[in-house]
């Protein structure tokens, strides 16, 4: 049986930790609809002249790829009993990385792959995803989250 202070992740638990999965899904899915028309160089930095640096679309992948699916990993292990006390912190923070890995993928290959009027990838509005992903860590911090009192779920 289940106590409020045992430790045992609940069901919302648990959807709070699928939910790191997302991130890394969306990576996925737009590097396998994108990767034909990308190129091997994607856009690393702008300034007001446009693109500063870039670096190898492999290795943004990778890195970006791994940030997504390190922080749906760590999400998994915090339903372990241990980590309980730590748990909603490390689905916020788990978060937060994969929504920022996911949103600076859709930044740089995003705009590349909508950017067939010119050579030159245009930022457009893509920075705005990638601020709105930055919050994704919201997501699994309130799924996570205690909304019935103490006393109710000591009764179950």
């Amino acid at each position: 049986m289940h106590t409020p202070n045992s430790g045992q992740a609940r069901t919302r638990d648990v959807v709070a930790a699928l939910t790191l999965w997302g991130p890394l899904a969306i990576i996925a899915t737009t590097w396998a609809l994108w990767h034909s028309e990308l190129p091997a160089e994607l856009p690393r930095q702008w300034n007001s002249a446009g693109v500063s640096t870039t670096w190898p679309t492999w290795v943004a992948i990778i890195l970006l790829g791994l940030v997504g699916f390190g922080s749906a990993l760590v999400a998994a292990f915090a339903l372990r009993q241990d980590a309980a006390a730590r748990r909603r912190k490390t689905f916020l923070w788990s978060g937060f990385a994969a929504g920022m890995a996911s949103g600076a993928w859709l930044l740089v290959a995003g705009s590349t792959v909508t950017s067939s009027v010119s050579t030159e990838p245009q930022v457009g509005a893509w920075p705005v995803v990638l601020m709105l992903s930055m919050g994704y860590g919201l997501l699994p911090f309130l799924i996570a989250h205690r909304w019935v009192d103490a006393e109710q779920e000591a009764n179950y």
